[in-house]
């Protein structure tokens, strides 16, 4: 099997990027006009239930060989040809003199310090994708819909950012990680007591208001995406294993944190919307 020429292999990523670019379009074109439409549309609540049903994306790693999507393990006829897709392996009778011997950091991802790394992933998981998302309108909202509308897409925008960063300036500390991931708290919380005192948060109707919580939204989501990406990156000397783990313990932290928020916005209404044309916080 003849190696992917540059040609192709610019042409793989540039369809994947679409693929992604296309479904977070979908899935945050809808969460930006989550409030409007859920208030106007007649499926109401329902509508938020038709979400679940947009596809997930796959993972995707970049190796030495090109692009792969990891949708499953390689077959036994892929291993048989990993020779030759990959020109610049050694024959085994070779590699066998020449390969290390195994990396000890990779069996540490599976010990103390990989249950760290792991437990991170869940918590930062779900935070961003389960608890703080629940209470985004609550906390944004008695600012003004403009308010909503710049902490939802510049906070996307500090996703993409964030993992640009980590590709160039990678913390491998465990205290660097555990610092960060506090200072992402302090953001949440601060974001948590906006959507508490809700409709009638500190400085709203002020220009400062609207400040810190676009703000402290796009830090916050910032700051937790640079920890899951540092956090994924420690893991990957662990192989296919660790980032299977690490993929379970993402889904299962974002499962959490949604399931927490469901009873309080839910069912028992610990948060309260701001009405249109009605002041609640006047004298």
């Amino acid at each position: 099997m003849a190696a992917p020429t540059l040609g192709r292999l610019v042409l793989t990523h540039l369809l994947v990027a679409l693929f992604g670019m296309g479904s977070w379009a979908a899935v945050n074109g809808i969460w930006v006009e989550l409030p409007v439409v859920v208030k106007d549309l007649p499926e109401a609540a329902a509508f938020q239930g038709l979400l679940l049903l947009l596809p997930s994306l796959p993972s995707v790693t970049t190796g030495g060989a090109g692009p792969e999507l990891q949708l499953g393990s390689p077959g036994a006829e892929e291993e048989e040809k990993e020779e030759e897709a990959l020109p610049l392996q050694e024959p085994p009778s070779q590699a066998a003199d020449t390969i290390p011997g195994p990396d000890p950091e990779a069996h540490q991802l599976f010990s103390a310090h990989g249950a760290f790394l792991l437990g991170l992933l869940a918590i930062t998981s779900a935070l961003t994708n389960g608890v703080l998302p629940a209470v985004q309108s609550f906390s944004c909202l008695p600012y003004g819909r403009l308010a909503y509308h710049l902490a939802v897409v510049l906070g996307n925008a500090a996703n993409p950012l964030a993992c640009f960063l980590a590709m160039g300036v990678l913390c491998r500390s465990l205290a660097g990680l555990v610092g960060l991931s506090l200072l992402g708290m302090l953001f949440g919380a601060y974001l948590m007591v906006l959507a508490i005192l809700s409709p009638c948060p500190p400085l709203v109707g002020t220009t400062a208001g609207v400040v810190l919580v676009v703000l402290s939204w796009v830090l916050c989501l910032c700051v937790f995406s640079y920890v899951k990406v540092a956090a994924s990156s420690l893991l990957h000397g662990g192989g296919r294993p660790a980032l299977l783990a690490a993929g379970v313990a993402i889904q299962v932290g974002s499962l959490l944190g949604a399931g927490a928020m469901f009873p309080p916005t839910s069912i028992y209404h610990v948060f309260q919307s701001r009405k249109d044309c009605v002041d609640p916080c006047g004298p």
